[in-house]
């Protein structure tokens, strides 16, 4: 076989490809998703925004500070850098936090420009996956999390409040970790 006619071969093949090819789908079909990752907190499950979770650890080992608020577990050296571990259940006021196994509860990190926190949570489960039309502006969430939910999704009869770690970030009880006196 010569090197032209294997060349007319391959122009041939491509030809009938595109012929026999399916179009794709409009882009007005196309299902769109957002992505979070939902953990559970106090008996209720949330989903956080993917782009506001650095990672996800188990918890870590800390060092305890002195004169703390009572959500602080103290510091904990995460690949070099010190991050503030917080018990979220604590920073809710909640009693059940002993109650939790250490070995399900997990850290999810949240990392900007000035901080570095770890907020401990009972357990992840997992990422997910929810179609954007499946949010809503308004979810029944205890009183204690409505300053930190901003909607949620349901699917398959549950509904997955959005809780921002961002906004938990900024809240005013983390701008000052120390106990007052």
């Amino acid at each position: 076989m010569s090197h032209l006619s294997a060349f007319s071969e391959l122009v041939a093949l491509a030809e009938r490809s595109q012929q026999l090819a399916l179009e794709l789908p409009a882009k007005e079909n196309a299902q769109t998703h957002w992505n979070g990752l939902g953990f559970s907190l106090l008996g209720q499950q949330f989903v956080a925004p993917m782009s506001e979770v650095a990672e996800l650890l188990r918890v870590p080992t800390t060092t305890r500070l002195p004169g703390v608020k009572h959500f602080v577990l103290g510091i904990a050296n995460v690949r070099g850098k010190l991050m503030a571990i917080l018990d979220l259940a604590a920073f809710f006021e909640s009693e059940n936090v002993k109650s939790l196994s250490r070995s399900q509860r997990r850290v999810l990190a949240v990392e900007d420009d000035e901080q570095f926190f770890g907020f401990i949570v009972d357990e992840s489960l997992g990422m997910r996956h929810f179609p954007r039309d499946a949010f809503s502006d308004e979810v029944a969430v205890q009183e204690m999390f409505k300053p930190f939910v901003r909607g949620g999704y349901e699917m398959s009869g549950a509904v997955w409040p959005v809780l921002s770690l961002a906004s938990l970030a900024a809240d005013s009880k983390l701008k000052d970790l120390s106990q007052s006196t």
